[in-house]
């Protein structure tokens, strides 16, 4: 019983690299969607959508080894545990935007940063985790 719950909490490398990849992108749609909403175009939109997703993508990084969320877990345990790793890395995303930025974000910016990146994270991680808890029964 031990061993088979150790194996399905370890991710092996290419699956960490897949949930890290999956979270990158998380991120990277949020800054497109929220580009898109305001009429912004670029001649390289991926490119400005980097430029806004990567403060909050490397307040991820952070903040996620020490929450458990790069482990594998039941879908409303990853669910959870994304939800309040996203919570602990907001403020960090939002300081180095500031960074970024030389000025401070508005309420509301974090606000629907946190909502937007939430249901996303919630999309992404929920059904990563649902298929591979399948893959591991199976």
């Amino acid at each position: 019983m031990e061993t088979t719950k150790h194996r399905f909490s370890e991710l092996s490398w290419p699956q960490l690299g897949l949930l890290i990849g999956g979270d990158g992108l998380v991120f990277i749609i949020f800054a497109l969607l929220g580009r898109s909403s305001h009429g912004l175009s670029d001649e390289q939109p991926l490119l400005a959508a980097v430029r806004v997703a990567w403060p909050f993508f490397v307040g991820w990084l952070l903040v996620a080894p020490w929450t458990g969320v790069l482990r594998q877990h039941p879908p409303l345990r990853m669910i959870g545990l994304s939800l309040g790793t996203w919570l602990v890395a907001l403020p960090v995303g939002l300081l180095l935007r500031w960074f970024q930025l030389g000025r401070s974000s508005p309420f509301s910016f974090a606000l629907v940063t946190f909502l937007t990146v939430a249901a996303l994270l919630i999309i992404w991680r929920g059904g990563y985790s649902w298929w591979m808890m399948r893959r591991t029964i199976s």
